[in-house]
């Protein structure tokens, strides 16, 4: 039985493990991986470390377009959850995908065990990496720096907990800055500072079938829409979603295009059931590979903090990010056709189930006003995105 002082004491919890792993991390790095890289540096084989969810690999997408860029014949390899694979599958930059399925970072997929961790790690011994950018492990993947699956490496915790002790080590705030400081402060160059996703010529031909399918006419105007997220607390209120909605058929002749997964198909129904206008709701009917063909050719992409809205981000759509409990400053989508609400000033990003704001969270403070003048700040409102 879930109690607001249970979820507590496990987000405590969480969060205490994970500043522990970030200690050790950074302690094993300040005692075996002290070495800088050679100026004439050229390895083999590198592998780049990044555990967490959808949204964040995709948000380390440009270390391995800036890592390509300094090295052109060196194999790229990742370690990531079974969840991020379709990011980074068919990513030009990238030329293996390995799976680990953390504990600490598993929602649904199945998490790898003990055994199957100790066969990772033999496997990564015979693959005779060169270099590990470790940009997010967890104890495991510690340990493995610490047995020496590597005889260099770069490591993000380092830099992380040389920052809260009070030497600065990063030069910015978001996610892809940070991520990019691992490899600047080796002295590798990163003149990339955008999230990519690769979609192929039979996935853009797929797209423009499936919309067609749905009458969705990608000469005209259409917005698509992600009302869902994984946790609750990132939800917008489904009645202003509806409204909103509204707003662009009436005053955009807008055609909206609901996405998500099959489990947030009864929030598109609460949404549609209080609109007046006709909307398509496709939630569960496409996979990410898929979804990104849709959102290349969108007007623009409206939702909550979540994979969806990076991957918006990542394929060049206007994306308009609506966030609560997270910060856009640090988690915000990446690109000049990006922008972000939050009306939360007065506390810090949080992770909890409950928000001091009620039942609704911070979330409620985004009036439908204030997306809307978000939208008018676009410079050019287009049938396709051009």
């Amino acid at each position: 039985m879930h109690t607001p002082q249970l979820d507590k004491l496990k987000t405590m919890f969480q969060n205490a493990s994970e500043i522990l792993t970030l200690i050790i991390s950074a302690i094993v790095q300040w005692l075996f991986y002290r070495k800088p890289l050679p100026k004439d540096y050229t390895p083999e084989r590198i592998l780049v470390v990044k555990l967490d969810h959808l949204g964040d690999v995709l948000l380390a997408t440009p270390v391995f377009s800036n890592l390509r860029l300094a090295y052109p014949n060196t194999e790229l390899h990742a370690l990531i959850g079974t969840w991020g694979r379709i990011i980074l599958e068919n990513h030009p930059d990238v030329d293996k995908v390995l799976e680990y399925n953390s504990p600490a970072f598993c929602r649904s997929e199945q998490r790898t065990s003990l055994k199957n961790a100790l066969q990772l790690y033999r496997q990564l011994r015979h693959h005779k990496y060169d270099l590990l950018v470790e940009l997010r492990g967890d104890w495991r993947t510690v340990c493995f720096a610490l047995l020496r699956v590597t005889p260099r490496r770069l490591n993000r915790a380092s830099l992380q907990i040389a920052n809260k002790l009070g030497f600065p080590r990063f030069s910015g705030t978001h996610e892809t800055v940070r991520n990019l400081d691992v490899l600047r402060r080796s002295g590798i160059p990163t003149s990339i500072e955008t999230t990519t996703f690769s979609v192929d010529r039979e996935n853009e031909k797929w797209a423009s079938n499936f919309l067609k399918t749905h009458q969705i006419q990608i000469e005209q105007p259409f917005i698509v829409i992600h009302p869902g997220s994984p946790i609750p607390l990132k939800r917008w209120d489904p009645k202003r979603y509806a409204e909103l909605a509204d707003w662009l058929i009436a005053q955009k002749r807008a055609q909206i295009l609901f996405v998500g997964v099959k489990d947030e198909i009864p929030i598109i129904n609460q949404i549609q059931d209080r609109m007046q206008g006709k909307s398509t709701n496709i939630a569960g009917k496409t996979n990410i590979t898929q979804l990104a063909s849709i959102l290349q050719v969108c007007s623009m992409f409206i939702g909550n903090d979540s994979g969806p809205m990076h991957l918006a981000a990542a394929v060049g759509t206007q994306t308009i990010g609506l966030y609560g409990p997270s910060d856009p400053k640090r988690f915000g989508p990446v690109g000049n056709k990006c922008q972000t609400i939050q009306k939360k000033f007065d506390c810090p990003p949080c992770s909890g189930s409950t928000c001091r704001f009620g039942a609704e969270g911070c979330m409620s403070q985004i009036q439908v006003v204030d997306v809307i003048q978000k939208i008018e700040n676009f410079e050019k409102f287009t049938g396709t995105n051009s």
